[in-house]
């Protein structure tokens, strides 16, 4: 029976060791989208590394917890002030249909990113951008 347990056990070890590979190879697409569709001119990663863009616009900075957390948008540019949560749902939408929802306070809508970009290319960014949610480090 022990055996049963440890091979099992394995194989799950196994599996897991599979998904993180594949994480990490989605994540690192993503990375290589966000700068190659320029994303990186607006949105901040990096503390130490200023998007200029995007400070002037009002962009969303990608820095700290950000992921699952609420934020003010306008409905259409300009439009009624509404709640939304940062998930997969939302961020989404954001790239499909930028114009959708704006950001409170951004002086423009985000323009959509540089065709072509598909379905598995918004999955790569959406990865990429969840593994820059982090909480902040304790001191």
């Amino acid at each position: 029976m022990n055996w049963k347990r440890t091979m099992l056990i394995l194989a799950i070890a196994a599996g897991t060791l599979a998904a993180r590979a594949d994480d990490k190879a989605l994540i690192a697409k993503g990375k290589t989208l966000f700068l190659t569709k320029i994303c990186f001119t607006c949105h901040q990663t990096d503390p130490a590394v200023p998007a200029i863009a995007g400070q002037v616009l009002g962009a969303p900075k990608f820095i700290g917890e950000f992921w699952g957390k609420e934020r003010e948008v306008a409905l259409g540019f300009g439009g009624k002030i509404v709640k939304v949560k940062l998930d997969d749902k939302y961020f989404v939408e954001s790239v499909k249909k930028p114009l959708d929802k704006v950001v409170k306070g951004a002086l423009a809508p985000m323009p959509p990113p540089p065709p072509p970009i598909t379905d598995d290319d918004i999955k790569a960014l959406m990865a990429y951008v969840k593994s820059l949610s982090k909480a902040p480090k304790k001191k």
